[in-house]
């Protein structure tokens, strides 16, 4: 396993920096700025890279070893997924409890602690784009470009991701998080400027990446069932489908890639490492065993003591101190709280409406009413009420807006939008215009505006009868 180290890198011809890594959110940080060369990006991605697979365990993929056979297995495992799901829905209809998300605001932690992984979003695939030219790759890139939505906003998958953190204000959370929910993140963003020695860790990485996991299928149906929009989810198990969509796709890129290979047993080695990277940082399905919903709950309470510690008169106490003075020190909070129980303040596992506390938070005359946000009081009442008294969202309030108003282009970005626009009208053939449209489609700019511009002209290029029934009003 790779942990960070501190690197000094020869000078990049666009920039004179010298790169340090401290951490996977500095890696991040890297790949996603926008200022930096993609010459610097490969280079240190070779790098990453590198140090990465050195000490990776890849003796438990031997039935890699028969490309021929690997549809197979993976369609036992495809079977064997399905079979587990279908039997978690059989429990479900016996009225057995939700087995990932007791509450919202356990889905809510959720979608916060996988946002690093779900913002870079296809990521590593940007790689292949380069090598157009090349038909063994050719599923692949279509994988890329329809994870970027064909440049459509609706359908990027980034941008959608994003659509579901701000619906539910969740930013703030997803912004600030341990270093470690970014380390698959930081893989991930290293392959989509691995060099071309390094395309079979791609192609492997992307092969384990689009097969069907548990964690997915579970996820979106207990999401829908909170009354929160699962459209992102859903939309992976249908593209990503074993017959005809990503997973699909992926094993015969990997087929064919194989068939070109000089070096078989080279290029093999490189499949299984790309594999095993999958499994580096916070998966999906540990993050879910690690929800905590006291932990976020006090975390609402700390955030709002930095300001709270100022404000309240000095009349109420609670054991012998006024209410600025439990808030004076976030390390306090904890046990202010547990004092707040003790006096009947708040009252657990019970409906919110019989904590005092709650009364004066949520009601219009309350002397703390629009101090805490809408997904701050949803996460302190499933935390006052428990698990046994969870209840859905509202239907008002489940889904993003379909008729949501997009933000205004900035002048600078409207003049660059149409600086591209004039240079692609004077290229000489679809050469240049790929060679022209591909920077705009990396990781860090696909999402923008001239970024989807790029990418729906790209695959218009690229893979014209895949377009052309690619429709959003």
């Amino acid at each position: 396993m790779f942990f960070s180290t501190e690197l000094s890198l020869p000078l990049s011809p666009n920039k004179n920096h010298n790169f340090q890594f401290k951490s996977f959110k500095d890696w991040v940080d890297f790949f996603q700025d926008t200022e930096i060369s993609i010459y610097a990006k490969t280079e240190q991605a070779e790098s990453y890279l590198s140090d990465l697979i050195k000490n990776l365990k890849i003796d438990t993929l031997g039935w890699l070893d028969q490309p021929a056979q690997v549809e197979q297995h993976l369609l036992e495992q495809h079977h064997q997924v399905c079979a587990t799901f279908q039997a978690y829905v059989n429990r479900r209809k016996q009225h057995q409890a939700r087995e990932y998300f007791p509450t919202v605001s356990h889905s809510f932690e959720f979608l916060a602690k996988v946002a690093p992984v779900k913002l870079v979003d296809g990521a590593w695939l940007y790689s292949t784009v380069p090598n157009c030219n090349q038909p063994e790759l050719k599923d692949l890139i279509y994988i890329y470009l329809e994870e970027l939505g064909l440049g459509h906003p609706r359908a990027n998958h980034v941008t959608m991701y994003q659509d579901l953190l701000s619906h539910y204000e969740l930013n703030s959370y997803a912004e600030h998080l341990d270093d470690s929910y970014y380390e698959q993140a930081a893989v991930q963003l290293a392959l989509a400027y691995a060099p071309a020695k390094y395309l079979p860790l791609v192609i492997g990485f992307n092969l384990g990446y689009e097969q069907l996991p548990l964690h997915l299928l579970i996820t979106n149906y207990e999401l829908a069932e909170l009354g929160i929009d699962p459209h992102y989810f859903n939309v992976h198990i249908t593209i990503d489908n074993a017959h005809n969509g990503h997973a699909q796709k992926s094993l015969q890129a990997f087929i064919q890639h194989f068939n070109h290979a000089e070096d078989s047993q080279a290029y093999l080695d490189l499949i299984k490492k790309g594999y095993v990277l999958n499994d580096l940082g916070r998966s999906s399905s540990q993050i879910i065993k690690e929800l905590d919903i006291e932990q976020m709950a006090l975390k609402v309470f700390q955030n709002k003591a930095l300001i709270g510690q100022y404000i309240h008169n000095q009349k109420c106490q609670f054991s012998g101190k006024t209410i600025n003075d439990w808030l004076s020190d976030p390390a306090q909070i904890s046990e202010f709280l547990q004092v707040m129980i003790e006096k009947g303040w708040i009252v657990k596992d019970a409906p919110v409406e019989q904590s005092r506390f709650w009364k004066m938070i949520d009601h219009p005359e309350g002397k703390m009413f629009g101090v805490f946000n809408a997904t701050e009081k949803q996460i302190i009442k499933d935390w006052i009420q428990g698990a046994g008294l969870a209840t859905r969202l509202s239907s008002r309030s489940a889904a993003p807006s379909q008729a949501k108003i997009e933000p205004a282009m900035s002048r600078m970005d409207q003049q660059r939008l149409n600086q591209l626009k004039s240079r692609f009208m004077r290229c000489e053939g679809a050469e240049q215009k790929i060679d022209l449209l591909i920077p705009y489609t990396a990781p860090h700019m696909h999402h923008t505006e001239i970024g989807l511009w790029a990418t729906r002209q790209l695959s218009q290029l690229l893979f014209p009868f895949q377009t052309q029934a690619m429709h959003y009003s």
